[in-house]
C-alpha cells in the first residue's frame, strides 16, 4: 500500500515535507498579512505600532507558552483564564491592604501554581478527561474571583505594581521582555532537558511512557503546575498594564491562548509542537486584531476572523495527522 502510494506520487516525499502546508502555511499567512496591512495602513509598520502589538500580545503569549508545554504533554487546562482573574483580584486586594507589591506578586504566582497543582492531581488520579475537569475548575475559580470582589473591579494598584506593565528598557516594554524570557526558558526546557523529552513522550504515547518506567502521574502534575505558574505570571502582566484587577478579566484569554497554541502547530492530542510555533500563532492573532482596529472594523468581526483562523488550523492538523 505504501509502495503504491509512493509510485503514484509525482513529487518526492522530501519535497512534500519542505512544502508542508500545516508547518509553513501559518508563517506564509503571517508574512502576507503583514505585507497587505503595511500597504493598506501606513501606520501598521511604524515602530510604535509594532511595539504596541508586542505589548498587547504579551499576556496571551505568556499564557500560551505555558499552555504549549502542557498541551505537548497531552494535557489541556481551560481554567487558565480563571487563574488570571483569581490571581489578579487577590493581588489587588493585598495591595489595597498595604502589602508590598513584590509580595503580592509572589502570592499571585503561588496561586497559579496551586490551581495548576489541583488540576494536575485531578487529571492524574481520575479517569475523567482533563477538558471536562478543567471546565469545572474554570467555572469554580471564576466564581471565587467574583466572590472576593463582590463583582467590583479593584483599581489604582500603585506605581510599583504598574511599573511592570508600563515601563520600558531601551524602548522595549518590560512586558515584552518578560514574554521573550518566558519563551526562551520554555524552549530550553522542551528541547534540552529530560522534562521536555518526557513531555513529548507522554503526549506521543502515555501508556508506552508508563511502561518505560517514567512516573507519568508525577510529570502530569508538574506540567499543570508549569501552566498554572505562567497563567499567574500573565495575570501579573495584565493587571499591571491596565492597573486594575477585574474579576472577569481572564475570561476571554483561555480560548485565545489555546487557539494560538493550536495555530502554532501543537495538536490537541499532544506529542508535537514548539514554543516558536506558538509565538507565530500569537503574533497572527495579535496582528489580525491590530489590523482590524486600524481599519476601523467592528470588534465583533475580530471574533469571526479569529475563529475562522483557528478552525482552518485544526482542519490542517487533522489532515496532516491522517497523512
Amino acid at each position: 500500500m505504501h509502495l503504491a502510494r509512493e509510485a503514484r506520487s509525482p513529487v518526492p516525499r522530501s519535497w512534500l515535507r519542505v512544502f508542508d502546508v500545516q508547518r509553513w502555511g501559518i508563517v506564509l499567512v503571517l508574512i502576507v498579512l503583514v505585507a497587505i496591512l503595511g500597504v493598506v495602513s501606513p501606520v501598521f509598520l511604524s515602530a510604535g505600532n509594532l511595539r504596541n502589538i508586542l505589548q498587547q500580545v504579551s499576556t496571551i503569549g505568556i499564557l500560551a507558552t505555558g499552555a504549549t508545554v502542557l498541551m505537548i504533554a497531552g494535557g489541556i487546562d481551560l481554567s487558565i483564564g480563571s487563574i488570571i482573574s483569581v490571581a489578579a483580584v487577590v493581588m489587588g486586594t493585598l495591595i489595597k491592604a498595604g502589602t508590598p507589591a513584590e509580595l503580592a506578586i509572589l502570592v499571585g504566582l503561588l496561586i497559579g501554581c496551586g490551581i495548576g497543582f489541583i488540576n494536575g492531581l485531578l487529571a492524574a488520579y481520575t479517569r475523567a478527561h482533563p477538558f471536562i475537569l478543567t471546565l469545572g475548575t474554570m467555572t469554580m475559580f471564576q466564581g471565587v474571583a467574583i466572590i472576593i470582589t463582590e463583582g467590583f473591579p479593584i483599581t489604582d494598584l500603585g506605581r510599583r505594581f504598574e511599573w511592570i506593565g508600563s515601563a520600558r528598557i531601551w524602548e522595549v516594554p518590560v512586558s515584552v521582555i518578560i514574554l521573550l524570557l518566558v519563551m526562551m526558558v520554555c524552549y530550553f526546557l522542551l528541547r534540552y532537558t529530560r522534562v521536555g523529552r518526557i513531555a513529548y513522550a507522554i503526549g506521543g504515547n502515555e501508556y508506552t511512557t508508563f511502561l518505560a518506567g517514567i512516573p507519568v502521574r508525577r510529570y502530569k502534575i508538574l506540567f499543570y503546575v508549569i501552566g498554572g505558574f505562567f497563567a499567574g505570571l500573565a495575570s501579573v502582566v495584565l493587571a499591571s498594564r491596565i492597573s486594575s484587577a477585574i474579576p472577569t478579566m481572564g475570561a476571554d484569554y483561555t480560548l485565545q491562548a489555546i487557539g494560538a497554541v493550536v495555530i502554532g502547530g501543537v495538536p490537541l492530542t499532544g506529542g508535537r509542537g514548539s514554543v516558536w510555533g506558538t509565538f507565530t500563532g500569537v503574533l497572527l492573532l495579535g496582528i489580525i486584531a491590530n489590523g482590524l482596529n486600524l481599519l476601523h472594523v467592528e470588534a465583533s468581526w475580530q471574533y469571526v476572523l479569529t475563529g475562522f483562523v483557528i478552525l482552518v488550523a485544526v482542519i490542517l492538523h487533522e489532515q496532516r495527522m491522517g497523512r
